[in-house]
């Protein structure tokens, strides 16, 4: 893109029309960032590819993590043998608080054995040139064990290379060797016993290694338990399919999704045969307590049933007449009912010393109907025992620190255990009461009994003995069979609705996403550069920033000269620059409009912003429009306008003011035609008082008698106040402003200069414009609009105002 200055730019307003320094007074102009990108956008493209190729990197180097899901149903328990008390199901299952699943899924003890079953403690790795990864192979072969109790040598790790099917070399490995341990390699063979950092351990092989893996170098890694069990802890997620649902999803995440495949398998595997085992433990609880009474009254049925069959051996009478067999039939249905309550008398013992032992665990507990007793209040009193310990543990295992609400169930849980107590010792009055009754009707019918003869009363009174223990162990017997088919036929409620599955594509490293998120950074960091420049820069620009500083009216702009002599429109008439200050002799008119002897003066804040060039080119052009120009050089600290007209400086402005010569002694001519020079002169002790005398108002004065322009070019007005004292005279004063030179800070002291009126007819003339385009307010086409135009070949013209052009 050109950056050349267009001189004729409509940037530049209208001076009749104002200009207000604080519309859009902003810190960053986003068109000229903009502006700034476009034109280097080559750094844009560099920062965006070497963004790109690290997203490349990271994409290609970056471990891939792939994800894994199942989904398993927890069905409704069916079980009556004690089952229904343990679980209490919110959401669709009375037996079953599926909730409680969610701790049971995520317990360290399950993990744990899927960890273990798997042999994940020992892992292999490839060794790549950036990076290692996991070699994952379930049918390979090699088992690691450590010697008799002893642990693996956990944390450490070490190279390994399968030779053949029967010796592998292990390297890094710590050989010690006359007391002294050192690193190093060494071959073994399968079955050896191989030391590795202090641990022994013996490396079996099972099957045949694959040929691919053989002469390959691995790095064995021995994990903790405990750490890769906490780690699956960690990524293992299971969520309800949905809303009262009793579908699990469970999924994980992992680099190796056949390593997570097998991990789900043995988890919902293991899982299962805990489900059987829970559901078992009340069948197992049963079968122990019944195995215990029948110990207890085997002894005794075996002594009665010796008994009877001595008395049939001794004694030839063993039938009962009618009477006989009436009372024996009455007696035995009467010691059937006594069997229930010795049962019940034995189950309340069993349970009061169960409930009064604190180690006991409440799931062990043996339920009435598991023993055949229909008793629904202490029933329902040990279901809701359960339940509240199964509460109990959930908060524990959420909450180790003190829980009120946990507080209060304990307490509730032991208000509970004594009620149960306590309706043990009611219920066993009342069966006391039972046992009364019936003991009334034996001794009725055992008066009865005496009235026969005495081996008829002797043979009924053992087989009765016989019957009764008899009836009482048959009756254990049918309790122990029922919850030993109960346990043989117990299946597991957990059921593998989808097996675990790979779950589509690798989840990181996101490649799209990375590629994005590194443009865009590619793409921040140049602009971001450009807008940090753009905020600390604090030069003006633009003719935006002139204006978003000041309220003065900017009158023109000047491009870059590219020649080092000052007299450019002199020398190149055609050029651009000498053009725009033609523009600047127009628009100078509508400030001055009405006069026709002007006086000019040029000042800027600090040295270096193109008074002088502007000075001798101002009066260069309104020479060359046929009107006769004085330049006065009023620097007289630095003077320097006379070398540019190849003058002298050895009498000037200050032998004038000192009264030391008159005005037709000092004034040159230069190879201009109707331009004259009055150079500073020798450089005075007091240049400001000077300017201060009447005599440079009176030398102004006479001056107008023969020249029709005067242009002044005056010290910067941040340094010294000799321009505060020339601007009095002036008709016009111009604000010298450079583009990438000036700071801001010294347009703004200069706008609060010309508010406090301190100095009045003061415009901004904006120069050596280099940049141009959106943001600088340059390139925009040719003419003001102000009814004039240049023509160029030999001669002279009048433009609109008057003033001769020259060709």
């Amino acid at each position: 893109m050109d950056n050349q200055f267009n001189p004729y730019s409509s940037d530049f307003a209208d001076p009749s029309m104002g200009t207000s320094s604080t519309e859009g007074n902003q810190l960053i102009d986003f068109k000229r960032v903009l502006y700034k990108i476009i034109k280097f956008w080559y750094i844009v493209v560099i920062t965006s590819l070497l963004a790109l190729s690290v997203a490349y990197i990271i994409n290609r180097y970056s471990t891939r993590i792939y994800p894994v899901t199942a989904s398993i149903m927890i069905k409704e328990n069916q079980e009556e043998v004690g089952a229904k008390f343990l679980y209490n199901n919110a959401i669709s299952d009375p037996y079953r608080n599926y909730y409680n699943e969610m701790y049971v899924i995520k317990s360290f003890p399950l993990i744990n054995s899927a960890i273990e079953e798997l042999n994940f403690h020992v892992s292999y790795f490839r060794e790549g040139e950036i990076k290692s990864s996991e070699y994952y192979n379930p049918n390979f072969p090699v088992e690691v064990k450590p010697e008799d109790e002893s642990e693996l040598p956990y944390g450490k790790s070490a190279g390994i290379t399968f030779l053949n099917q029967d010796e592998f070399k292990l390297f890094n490995l710590t050989i010690t060797s006359e007391g002294e341990e050192s690193k190093g390699e060494k071959i073994f063979k399968f079955g050896d016993l191989v030391p590795i950092n202090g641990h022994k351990v013996i490396f079996h092989n099972y099957g045949i290694i694959p040929e691919g893996d053989l002469n390959k170098y691995y790095i064995i890694r021995f994990n903790a338990p405990e750490s890769i069990t906490g780690q699956y802890q960690s990524k293992l997620n299971a969520r309800w399919a949905e809303q009262g649902s009793s579908v699990l999803n469970l999924s994980l995440n992992g680099p190796e999704p056949r390593k997570e495949i097998d991990f789900l398998n043995t988890f919902i595997e293991k899982y299962q045969k805990l489900d059987i085992d829970r559901k078992n433990q009340t069948a197992s609880q049963t079968i122990q307590f019944i195995d215990d009474q029948l110990n207890a009254i085997s002894d005794t049925l075996q002594f009665y049933e010796q008994r009877l069959m001595q008395f049939k051996k001794e004694n030839v009478v063993t039938n009962m007449d009618g009477e006989a067999l009436r009372i024996y039939e009455n007696l035995r249905e009467i010691e059937q009912e006594a069997v229930q309550y010795t049962v019940q008398e034995q189950y309340y013992t069993y349970l009061r010393k169960f409930l009064r032992d604190p180690n006991n665990k409440m799931d062990q507990v043996v339920t009435p109907q598991s023993v055949g007793i229909e008793d629904q209040v202490i029933a329902e009193m040990l279901g809701k025992l359960l339940q509240l310990d199964i509460e109990i543990k959930r908060f524990q295992q959420k909450d180790k620190a003190a829980n009120p609400i946990l507080e209060d169930k304990k307490q509730e849980m032991q208000a509970l255990r004594t009620n149960i107590l306590s309706s043990i010792k009611t219920l066993e009055e009342t069966r006391g009461i039972m046992q009364e009754s019936v003991k009334r009707q034996q001794r009725i019918l055992e008066d009865q009994l005496k009235l026969l003869p005495g081996l008829q009363q002797d043979f009924i009174n053992i087989k009765r003995d016989y019957s009764f223990r008899e009836g009482l162990y048959t009756f254990l017997m049918q309790k122990r069979a029922e919850a030993a088919i109960s346990k043989a036929s117990t299946t597991s409620d957990i059921r593998t609705v989808n097996p675990p599955k790979l779950a589509g594509g690798p989840i990181t490293p996101k490649t799209t996403q990375n590629y994005m998120i590194f443009l865009v950074i590619g793409l921040i960091i140049p602009i971001g550069f450009f807008i940090i420049l753009e905020l600390f820069n604090n030069k003006i620009q633009s003719k935006e920033d002139i204006e978003r500083a000041t309220s003065i009216q900017v009158i023109g702009g000047i491009g870059h000269k590219k020649l080092q002599d000052n007299l450019i429109v002199f020398r190149k008439p055609r050029s651009a620059v000498a053009e725009s200050f033609r523009a600047l002799r127009s628009n100078l008119n509508f400030y001055t409009e009405g006069k026709e002897k002007k006086v000019f003066l040029v000042t800027s804040s600090i040295s270096g912003e193109g008074k002088t060039f502007t000075t001798i080119n101002l009066a260069t052009v309104l020479a060359l429009s046929g009107r006769r120009t004085l330049l006065i050089g009023a620097d007289m600290r630095r003077p320097k306008i006379f070398d540019d007209f190849n003058l002298h400086n050895e009498f000037g402005l200050s032998n004038l003011l000192s009264g030391q010569a008159e005005m037709e002694e000092v004034v040159q001519t230069t190879e201009i035609d109707n331009l004259d020079l009055l150079s500073a002169g020798p450089i005075p002790p007091n240049p400001s008082e000077l300017l201060m005398k009447n005599i440079m108002k009176d030398s102004l004065d006479k001056a107008f008698k023969t020249y029709d322009f005067i242009i002044i070019d005056s010290p910067p007005i941040a340094l010294v106040t000799d321009a505060f004292v020339l601007s009095k005279f002036a008709d016009h004063t111009i604000f010298m402003v450079r583009q990438d030179y000036t700071p801001k800070e010294a347009v703004v002291a200069a706008n609060e200069l010309y508010t406090k009126g301190k100095i009045k007819n003061i415009s901004i003339l904006f120069n050596d414009i280099k940049k141009a385009g959106p943001g600088y307010g340059y390139g925009y086409g040719y003419g003001y609009g102000y009814g004039y135009g240049y023509g160029y070949g030999s001669g002279k013209r009048k433009d609109g105002y008057g003033y001769y052009q020259e060709s």
